[in-house]
C-alpha cells in the first residue's frame, strides 16, 4: 500500500460518482464502469469526511475522539480505506492541498466506555447491474423505452 501523507486532502471524483448515505450506510455509483459500492459504520463516516474535503490527519483525529481504540490502528484504517477508495478512482487528491501538514493534535483515545471500539472499515463492490448502470437512458435505447437497448435480442 502506498503511504498516503497525513495532510493530504481528497474529493470526491464527480461527476463519475455519485453518492448517498442512508441509515449510516454510504452507497457510491461509479458511473464510468457501472460498479457500485457499499460502506457503513466507519467506512461512512470516512466518506462523509471526503466529501466535508477534511484531512487525512483530521480524519484520523476526528475517529480517535469518536471510537475508543489504538491510535496506529485507526491511522492505519484510515489509510487502508482512502487507498481502497483511491484505487477504485471514487475518490482523488485535491489540487489545492497545502504543501505544509497541520500541527497534529491528536489526542488519546477517548474512554472506552463512551465511545464504541474502532472497527476497520470495509469498501464492499458489487459488479451485478453493471450492464444497466453503463445503459445511457437517451441514446442506447429501442422504440420500447429504457432499459431495453437498441442491440438486445428480441424474444
Amino acid at each position: 500500500m502506498e503511504q498516503i501523507l497525513q495532510h493530504t486532502t481528497f474529493r470526491i471524483n464527480t461527476p463519475r460518482v455519485v453518492h448517498q448515505t442512508i441509515d449510516g450506510e454510504t452507497i457510491i455509483i461509479d458511473f464510468e464502469n457501472g460498479a457500485y459500492f457499499s460502506a457503513d459504520g466507519v467506512g461512512a463516516v470516512i466518506w462523509e469526511q471526503v466529501a466535508n474535503k477534511a484531512s487525512v490527519n483530521d480524519m484520523v483525529h476526528a475517529l480517535t475522539q469518536r471510537y475508543a481504540g489504538d491510535s496506529a490502528e485507526i491511522k492505519q484504517g484510515v489509510e487502508q480505506f482512502l487507498f481502497e477508495l483511491q484505487r477504485e478512482v471514487l475518490i482523488v487528491p485535491l489540487d489545492d492541498t497545502p504543501s505544509t501538514p497541520p500541527v497534529d493534535s491528536m489526542t488519546p483515545g477517548p474512554n472506552l466506555t463512551e465511545c464504541p471500539m474502532f472497527q476497520a472499515p470495509s469498501l464492499h463492490k458489487y459488479t451485478d447491474m453493471q450492464d444497466l448502470l453503463l445503459l445511457d437512458p437517451i441514446h442506447e435505447v429501442d422504440e420500447q423505452g429504457w432499459p431495453i437497448r437498441k442491440d438486445a435480442p428480441s424474444e
